[in-house]
């Protein structure tokens, strides 16, 4: 019998994980109404590309004949001239083997670097598909504007990886690191990193309190305060290594719970920059090339000892400067960061919640912020929020992940925010290439356009034609017997096909004017109602706009893109 006061073990740590693991494929194995083998897939891509499993998109699932030992592919195409690119194999082994490491160079092999006249006669027409689509970008955006990021799955145990394995993973990464990429990454996502990803949504929120050493000289003015109404602040500056300390208060990122942008990895541009200067010869010039870190707090109080001057900040939160900070942080654990690094600290005290919302949506500059979570307390979307559960039983989820402690039937009723602007932009305002196109336009060039003007019942209902296509693509998948015009309309033009049901149900009159109608439509899809034979007849639609333009724009994904097809598209439909 085991010692009370024993610690436990490693190995018994990631046994624990990786059973947690085995539960987790378990149930994403019923809800999707996938193979155990592909729902630790499904488990891994969501958790990478921070969403539900369910809103992963039939075109990025490449498994099948002829994959090459890589399971899903995803492109984030900025549409400006730069795309990431995130590969994924994935096994349901408690091992990492050194054959599959062989098997992915086989692979990515066959995306950069086989000849075209070998490409074409895969039959896999998923992993053709991306295949072309990424040389495509290669081609217009060069190879130094797409980062590539390679991901080995499974439930094993990362600190076991084999000598071999070790060898096969550096001279994977040697290669590629060395064809001209602006990035390339090779991992392994093991139990531990997939519980580690699964935690990062679900940790507690705490109080964080510090006492904070600052960089202060009575005989010049080194600090600032000023206050007014119900809010005071106060301008500073600390060393790299104190704010990179005080990101280490546990709960780990607690501190960050308000900050509206996730730490996406020291990979990213923004990052690497911090990293480099952090680490490097222009460490002493860090506080003026970075934009500096952004507190709100309960409250906070100076103590002037010229020999030990301390700022006390109760319920801190880093609203600003996420990236700075973890950075900061990773450079210290791992024994770069330099000494000299100084970084410029505000703190701002106040109790009204909509001020720290002012402040945390204009003081994220530092990076062109398009992205959902600086628009998510946006008073437009908690409306919507309110009104879709009040009115229609749906829960809106403006922030990721807002609603994943709801299981069972009622996970239908989730919408997610992006997924519900890019079916508006595509079926009410017509725009399905813009729609299928950079996410991060939604939030941006398109915000205005959606959501200042959409209804509730609109993009409820959008979302549902929407959820019907995407379904009926991840149902392509499995279906033989079809060309491979109409699996890859199917795939590729979820939002042109979404668009033309859209047409064909309401004639393109959406909005207050016509409510009736439209609540009507939600409430077919409420009763399942809705024929397939609507969804059949637009996909004819798509089909035939799509065949008269194949000679010109052979790759699918590129076409569906491009202003061409939605201009072909509208046309058609309205005749």
């Amino acid at each position: 019998m085991r010692n009370k006061g024993l610690k436990m073990s490693s190995v018994d740590n990631i046994q624990i994980r990786q059973t947690w693991i085995e539960e987790q494929i378990e149930k994403y194995s019923k809800e999707l109404g996938e193979t155990e083998d592909n729902a630790l897939l499904f488990l891994a891509a969501s958790l990478l590309l921070n969403c539900a499993p369910e809103d992963i998109e039939a075109e990025d699932i490449v498994d099948g004949i002829q994959d090459k030992q890589i399971d899903f592919i995803h492109i984030e195409d900025d549409q400006a001239g730069k795309a990431e690119i995130s590969i994924i194999q994935s096994k349901n082994t408690k091992g990492f083997s050194s054959n599959i490491v062989i098997q992915i160079k086989n692979g990515l092999d066959w995306i950069f670097e086989r000849p075209k006249s070998e490409v074409n006669k895969i039959s896999n027409p998923s992993f053709k598909a991306k295949i072309l689509e990424i040389r495509t970008l290669r081609t217009e955006y060069g190879a130094s504007n797409l980062s590539v990021k390679v991901y080995h799955a499974s439930n094993g145990d990362k600190t076991m990886l084999s000598a071999e394995y070790i060898e096969e993973a550096q001279a994977l990464n040697d290669k590629y690191a060395n064809l001209g990429f602006d990035t390339f990454s090779f991992d392994q996502l093991g139990a531990h990193e997939l519980i580690e990803l699964l935690n990062e949504g679900d940790k507690s929120k705490k109080k964080i309190n510090l006492q904070l050493p600052i960089v202060y000289d009575i005989n010049r003015a080194s600090v600032m305060e000023f206050s007014q109404g119900d809010t005071k602040s106060f301008v500073c500056t600390v060393l790299g290594r104190d704010l990179a300390k005080a990101a280490m208060t546990e709960p780990r990122d607690s501190i960050f719970d308000l900050n509206v942008r996730p730490y996406y990895g020291s990979k990213g541009k923004v990052n690497k920059d911090i990293w480099e200067t952090s680490t490097g010869s222009e460490a002493e010039r860090f506080w003026f090339l970075n934009n500096g870190v952004t507190m709100v707090c309960d409250s906070f109080d100076f103590t002037r000892d010229p020999d030990n001057p301390i700022l006390k900040i109760t319920n801190a939160q880093i609203v600003n400067g996420c990236q700075t900070t973890v950075t900061l942080r990773q450079a210290l654990e791992s024994g770069e960061l330099d000494p000299a690094v100084k970084v410029l600290l505000r703190v701002y005290s106040t109790d009204n919640p909509s001020l720290v919302d002012k402040i945390t949506l204009t003081t994220n500059n530092q990076n062109k912020v398009t992205d959902r979570d600086l628009r998510a307390n946006d008073p437009v979307q908690r409306d919507i929020e309110r009104v879709m559960v009040e009115q229609y039983n749906h829960f809106y989820e403006r922030k990721n992940k807002q609603h994943k402690a709801i299981r069972g039937p009622n996970r239908k009723r989730i919408v997610p925010s992006p997924k519900a602007a890019q079916a508006y932009l595509a079926i009410v305002r017509a725009k399905p290439a813009n729609a299928r196109g950079y996410l991060g336009a939604i939030w941006s060039d398109f915000y205005g356009e959606i959501f200042e003007k959409a209804s509730v019942a609109d993009l409820l209902v959008a979302y549902k034609i929407y959820q019907m296509c995407h379904a009926e693509a991840r149902a392509a998948k499995r279906l033989k017997n079809i060309s491979e015009r109409e699996r890859a309309c199917r795939v590729y033009g979820i939002f042109h096909i979404a668009r033309t049901m859209g047409n064909l149900t309401l004639k393109d009159k959406w909005g207050h004017q016509n409510m009736e109608s439209v609540e009507k439509i939600l409430e077919k899809f409420e009763d399942d109602k809705i024929p397939l034979s609507l969804y059949e007849n637009a996909l004819s639609i798509v089909m035939e706009i799509r065949e008269k333009d194949e000679k010109s724009h052979s790759v699918p994904a590129m076409y569906f893109k491009n202003s061409i097809s939605q201009r072909n598209l509208n046309s058609k439909i309205k005749g």
